[in-house]
């Protein structure tokens, strides 16, 4: 796993971009078979980098509900 953060961390921003949005179908995945399980691991993560740049959850489920009607 720290190989995977080490490259990601030597990608430039757009690269970091669209490598987000290649997992982004992997992510809807995986919330649809254990969203409990995720919901405890990272809520207060997610809640709390969010809340830095002025987010929500409700706002991150839009977009990622925008991005996946982009895809179909």
């Amino acid at each position: 796993m720290d190989d995977i953060l080490k490259k990601y961390n030597c990608l430039s921003n757009n690269e970091k971009i669209e490598f987000i949005k290649k997992i982004i179908p992997s992510l809807e995945e995986l919330i649809k078979e254990d969203k409990e399980q995720l919901v405890v691991e990272f809520y207060p993560i997610l809640n709390t980098i969010l809340e830095k740049y002025g987010l929500n959850i409700q706002d991150i489920m839009f977009m990622l509900q925008m991005f996946s009607n982009k895809q179909q």
